[in-house]
């Protein structure tokens, strides 16, 4: 299987809300999957699919706290 980075959101938060941001994300009932890459460095990777890519990056960006989406 090849990965389509397009379906990829490399994002990178406070070590300490990778929680909350998980559980927030979660509450979007299969809206996208969160990975931890480097946990202790607040590196994640937010997996979405074409339709949902838009609504993801609008929520990212409206979060209680800081979340930086890192170029890939």
């Amino acid at each position: 299987m090849i990965s389509d980075d397009r379906f990829h959101i490399p994002v990178k938060v406070e070590p300490g809300d990778i929680d909350i941001f998980n559980k927030i994300l979660e509450a979007y009932d299969n809206l996208c999957l969160v990975t931890a890459v480097h946990p202790e460095f607040g590196k994640l990777v937010v997996r979405v699919t074409s339709d949902t890519r838009g609504e993801v990056i609008k929520i990212l960006k409206h979060l209680p706290f800081p979340v930086t989406i890192l170029e890939r």
